[in-house]
């Protein structure tokens, strides 16, 4: 599945922003179960069977014989707590040679020759909140990155993309106000690569959860670097092809560009203060998203002091903009207690709130001015979400934003 994943675009060029690891859970007995309760023509070659599997997993889910989940959560809650907590996404291998996936919470799929790309479908629902772009039923149309009810060019959330590559303003045949941006995308048919449309959501959502700018030197706050060079580097997650472009400036001048290290003299400071800033950008063809050019660019600034500009350089600070900010939230599915931490590298105006995932506003857990530092809080979950589902907690730190989904279970 790994191997098909990462041999597609955009996984493809992003494949060392992934870490995979696989939770072997033992079942009593192996395969799915198939209550054949649907009544589409799916069930007509398959038994009907109870199989004891570890996660509970079903076919003929929503009465869809293909429909294919696992149904004990807490079964999954539990194994994700014991094994690895700081998940981002989950997918569920079922080890069932019949047709059938699904997408909601935990992506899921079989183990059938179509399971590859069925695999890769499901995430782009899970992983990337895309919508079907074949009609699925009305209880399953809502606005989504790759649908929508706006019909004009101009206007559709996708305007950027109208005109290039097959994407357009299509109506669902089925439901003709309704609108896809693609006749041939892998959220509509197997097979076949996924539209710009999806490749763009995929990437900003990979960019929300994996900083690019892995480290930098010098990180000491202070250092007396006497009248020796002062050497400035950054270690960079790239895609591949690398699309990442470096912009160094002193003092908001550019000196050098495309460079993960510069060596700068002692004469090259002609004032007391002096900053140096590496600005780092992701120019993927993928995303022409307008948010992209602001949400995600990495800076480190070098703050250099001189006594006099003719004498050596006596301190060295640095502090990084956006590539400091740390999120934790924790456990994740969550039931009883409930934790974030996150850490801001200047004093910025915090927000913290919970919405549902339609947006509507749950609650508001921080409103305040922060100086920069380490921030944790703890609350009793159910006092945070009410009830069991999908929420969105959303950070917002002065105009960075940054969201992450919590799935809360009674």
């Amino acid at each position: 599945m790994l191997d098909n994943l990462f041999g597609q675009v955009p996984f493809k060029h992003y494949k060392n922003y992934f870490n995979a690891f696989a939770v072997k859970v033992p079942s009593v007995e192996s395969g799915a179960s198939h209550p054949r309760t649907s009544s589409d023509s799916d069930c007509a070659p398959v038994p009907q069977m109870t199989v004891d599997n570890y996660f509970g997993s079903r076919f003929d889910i929503a009465n869809i014989h293909r429909l294919l989940a696992p149904t004990k959560t807490s079964a999954i809650a539990n194994v994700l707590a014991n094994s690895f907590p700081l998940y981002d996404q989950v997918f569920v291998l079922v080890n069932s040679s019949y047709y059938g996936g699904s997408g909601g919470v935990y992506a899921t799929s079989s183990t059938n020759t179509s399971a590859h790309e069925v695999s890769i479908h499901e995430i782009g629902h899970s992983f990337a909140g895309l919508a079907d772009e074949y009609w699925a039923g009305a209880m399953y149309a809502s606005e989504k990155p790759n649908m929508t009810q706006q019909s004009s060019p101009t206007m559709v959330k996708w305007a950027n993309w109208v005109g290039t590559l097959g994407v357009g303003v299509y109506p669902y045949t089925e439901s003709p106000t309704w609108y896809r941006p693609h006749q041939s995308c892998k959220m509509r048919m197997l097979n076949v690569p996924f539209c710009s449309v999806c490749n763009e959501t995929f990437v900003e959502r990979i960019h929300t959860l994996v900083n690019p700018l892995s480290s930098y030197t010098p990180t000491t706050m202070s250092m007396e670097l006497g009248d020796q060079p002062i050497v400035l580097s950054l270690s960079l997650i790239k895609p591949d092809p690398n699309t990442m472009s470096i912009t160094w400036k002193r003092n908001e001048t550019t000196f050098d560009t495309n460079k993960e290290s510069v060596s700068l003299s002692p004469g090259s400071f002609t004032t007391n203060v002096t900053k140096i800033k590496a600005i780092v950008t992701d120019n993927t063809a993928l995303s022409r998203s307008t948010a992209h050019s602001v949400n995600h660019v990495y800076v480190v600034e070098w703050t250099i002091t001189t006594d006099n500009p003719s004498d050596p350089i006596t301190s060295v600070e640095v502090k990084s903009d956006k590539s400091e900010y740390r999120i934790q939230v924790y456990p994740n599915p969550t039931n009883l207690d409930f934790s974030f931490s996150y850490v801001i590298p200047k004093a910025s105006k915090v927000n913290v709130t919970v919405s549902d995932l339609s947006g509507r506003k749950v609650r508001s857990l921080i409103n305040q001015h922060q100086e920069a530092g380490e921030y944790l809080y703890q609350y009793k979950a159910n006092d945070i979400f009410k009830s069991a589902g999908e929420f969105i907690v959303t950070f917002s730190f002065d105009d960075l934003i940054i969201s992450r989904k919590v799935i809360h279970q009674n």
